[in-house]
C-alpha cells in the first residue's frame, strides 16, 4: 500500500522529495486528492507504506514536519484515504 505525506507547502514537499532522491528512494510528488485537501490545491509526497516511519522522522529532522499522513486504500473504482496518526 502507498501513503501520502502532506506538508505545510508544496515547496516543502518538493524539498523532501529531493532529499529522499539523494538517499536513493524513488518517491513522487503528486497533487493532493480533493477528498483530503484542506485548503485548495496542494501537493503531497507519495511513497510505500513501509517507509512511513522513516519519512516522518527524516522530515522532522529537516524541519519540514509532516502535517498529515494518509494510507491509500485501493478501491474498485475510486481510492479512499485513511488518516494515520502521527
Amino acid at each position: 500500500m502507498d501513503c501520502l505525506a502532506v506538508y505545510d507547502s508544496g515547496n516543502y514537499t518538493i524539498k523532501m522529495c529531493r532529499h529522499f532522491e539523494k538517499k536513493g528512494y524513488a518517491f513522487e510528488v503528486i497533487s493532493l486528492p480533493c477528498k483530503i485537501a484542506h485548503t485548495g490545491c496542494s501537493y503531497c509526497l507519495k511513497f510505500p507504506e513501509e517507509y512511513k516511519d522513516m519519512v516522518v522522522a527524516e522530515s522532522k529532522a529537516m524541519n519540514y514536519p509532516v502535517r498529515y499522513l494518509y494510507r491509500v486504500v485501493k478501491g474498485h473504482l475510486k481510492n479512499t484515504y485513511e488518516k494515520i496518526p502521527l
